[in-house]
């Protein structure tokens, strides 16, 4: 359904079609102008130019109600109205700051840099996808951690074009001017006032470096924002690109009109800001020397998510420990797929990680921890997600019989067939050890989850080399690994929260019990007399 109308009926009457084309008002109406320049001087904020599509309201931010069909489109129209008003009278200039990537781009480029860097950078192509013969843009100071990601992919090594990246207030533009810029007189005229400190950078890189094509980034408030500068074809001679090549700046001036101008937007995929944007105000892992015993069903899980967490970055180091291989019968419920069948779980996680987060420090230890312990003592914190009890006894001990010297060490497991999650921090000598929370090995645990009427089902399967295992559905894994990952994030943050936690699962089979900080036990034989 389209209707025409308009705008502002008693004030700037502006002509506008408003198409609703989703009665479940998912998306809101589109509402476009007619004429995007009526009642302005030119541009305004939240009219995208091309098409005149106005955009006066945030579907995802507020609901519309799909039961009143007539109230909801009146509702989009006065807030078109009031929003039209404002960006015409100035009063949302601060929002044409905001959008100008909007207004500016052709294209996107991938910044692998600090967000104060300054001064000479890289422009280079690289594959991500060895599937693909797609490539991505990325600028970095020539020794970008997706360098190795890119030859893994099979490319060769990528030619580096001279990027000056430069600091520049926010940028806006004037809407008298002709925008975007398409040519570099007009991005000389419009940076004579937006950005100053940028006028004859381009000549200046061309004069730097060689053949026909050259890049700037204006690196402001409001983003970071690149120019490539191509010089048309019939300009193209060796007299120009060679021989006058120092010169070339001052040759430029003259055919302004001849050096095609292309706007791309940055975008971040450095090291900080990858693992610090969905912190919050959180500390992450980076810098940490984390070990993660375990790489299967959970611990596979866990290790994506500590390393999405910021682990083994920052100068910290992430080490992973398996003994076992990938099985055919793992694939129902494992992080890793056919790819890394018969490989070690660790070495394969590893691999894994490195392709998906190339600034990673992974390292991976293909047997079992008990034959090299001292890398325990090594760590920052040990994480134990095996879910063998007796490698974990041993590892308590030794975590014990260690203190104070030895790092904290986290648990974590899935009772019966994954009908709750638990966790435990150790390493406080007042709070109890992975041994304090069931003495005896044959008796009742501290906290008894399991409901007393429930067994726990296992199967055995030898055609498949899966002599015996506990079958539970992959979701119960990974909200394990988010809770162990979880407190490990609490550690990193102080250690605040309690030390033992559980999520129940399944209520038929188990029950809720609250979490806390159990205190450690006197007759428990592990912690028993150590001081």
């Amino acid at each position: 359904m389209h209707y025409r109308g308009v705008l502002d009926e008693t004030g700037l009457k502006v002509p506008v079609v408003v198409s609703v084309t989703d009665l479940d008002f998912v998306a809101p109406p589109v509402i476009r102008l007619v004429d995007p320049g009526a009642g302005s001087a030119g541009q305004v904020p939240h009219i995208l130019r091309s098409d005149g599509t106005f955009c006066y309201l945030d579907g995802k931010a507020i609901v519309l109600d799909r039961y009143k069909p007539a109230e909801t489109i009146i509702q989009c129209l006065e807030r078109a109205d009031e929003v039209l008003r404002d960006a015409v009278r100035g009063r949302l200039d601060e929002d044409l700051v905001g959008e100008f990537g909007a207004y500016w781009a052709d294209g996107t480029v991938l910044i692998d840099l600090p967000e104060a860097f300054e001064g000479d950078a890289k422009i280079q192509l690289l594959r991500f996808d060895r599937h693909s013969g797609r490539e991505e843009i990325l600028v970095s100071d020539g020794a970008s951690s997706f360098l190795a990601l890119h030859k893994r992919n099979g490319g060769r090594d990528p030619e580096g074009l001279l990027c000056p990246v430069i600091r520049v207030p926010a940028l806006s533009f004037d809407p008298k001017q002709s925008w975007p810029p398409k040519n570099l007189a007009e991005l000389n005229t419009w940076m004579t006032s937006a950005a100053p400190t940028a006028v004859g950078a381009i000549e200046k890189a061309f004069a730097r470096s060689t053949g026909h094509r050259q890049w700037i980034c204006l690196s402001a408030p409001n983003g970071r924002f690149f120019v490539s500068a191509e010089i048309a074809k019939a300009y193209r001679t060796p007299e120009l690109l060679k021989n006058r090549r120092s010169h070339i700046g001052q040759t430029l001036r003259y055919i302004q009109g001849a050096v095609k101008i292309s706007g791309y937007v940055g975008v971040p995929v450095d090291e900080a800001y990858v693992f610090s944007r969905n912190m919050g105000g959180m500390t992450n892992l980076a810098g940490k020397k984390i070990l993660l015993i375990g790489c299967g069903t959970v611990g596979g899980f866990l290790a994506q998510q500590l390393a999405q967490s910021g682990a083994g970055t920052g100068a910290g180091k992430l080490t992973l420990v398996d003994n076992d291989k990938l099985k055919g019968a793992n694939l129902g419920r494992h992080l890793l797929g056919s790819p890394y069948l018969d490989r070690n779980k660790a070495d394969g996680c590893a691999d894994f990680l490195r392709e998906q987060l190339p600034y990673l420090d992974v390292t991976s230890i293909p047997r079992s921890i008990m034959n090299d312990t001292t890398v325990l003592r090594r760590q920052d914190l040990i994480i134990d997600a095996t879910g063998e009890e007796s490698l974990s006894i041993a590892i308590n001990e030794l975590a014990v019989t260690g203190r104070p010297a030895f790092p904290p060490v986290l648990f974590g497991w899935l009772e019966g067939n994954g009908a709750a999650a638990v966790a435990v921090m150790t390493g406080d000598p007042g709070l109890a050890c992975f041994k304090c929370l069931k003495v005896e090995l044959a008796g009742v645990p501290r906290f008894n989850l399991i409901r007393g009427d429930v067994q726990v089902e296992t199967g055995r399967n030898l055609a498949c080399g899966d002599a015996h295992f506990i079958p539970f559905p992959v979701s119960r894994a990974a909200v394990a690994a988010g809770l162990i990952c979880d407190i490990a994030l609490d550690w990193a943050n102080g250690g605040g929260g309690h030390k033992w936690r559980s999520l129940t699962l399944d209520h038929n089979r188990a029950i809720q019990i609250k979490d806390s900080n159990p205190k450690r036990i006197d007759r428990c034989p592990a912690c028993d007399n150590i001081e």
